[in-house]
């Protein structure tokens, strides 16, 4: 079965679900593997996608690219705490009025995961990017006796 995905599509679905850009041959560091574990399924995922599903996928690309754009664009937002009467969104402590890059980021993930589903893998667990913002993360649990 021929690649469905052009390599600059593979490349956007990793960076949008959180996957290194590595070959797995690189990801041996000091004889020790680093944590790609889940990276095959993505892989085999874009290998062996239905055709069906390859549209769906390239109507996402663009909304998560668009995104990423905002949340870089969105950085000028961050200069000023208050102007007059007018304050930023987050600025007052309230959790629903959050900035505008947590929301965007809140969008992100959101749509991320719709790309994932298409492809039936989890978001790279090891992501920072989907840590600060997923319970889905790893995270260290103390036990104590």
């Amino acid at each position: 079965m021929p690649t469905l995905f052009t390599p600059e599509e593979k490349a956007q679905i990793r960076t949008h679900t959180g996957y290194p850009q590595v070959q797995p041959a690189a990801s041996i560091q000091y004889g020790l593997p680093k944590p790609v574990q889940t990276a095959f399924m993505l892989e085999l995922a874009m290998e062996n996608i239905l055709p069906e599903g390859v549209e769906r996928v390239r109507n996402l690309l663009p909304v998560l690219n668009d995104l990423e754009q905002k949340m870089i664009d969105a950085q000028c937002y961050l200069v000023a705490d208050r102007l007059d009467e007018i304050s930023l969104a987050g600025a007052g402590g309230d959790s629903r009025n959050r900035l505008v890059t947590e929301r965007l980021e809140g969008e992100y993930i959101r749509w991320a995961n719709r790309l994932v589903d298409v492809f039936g893998v989890p978001l790279y667990p090891f992501s920072r990017r989907f840590q600060q913002s997923s319970s889905r993360g790893v995270s260290n649990i103390n036990v104590s006796r």
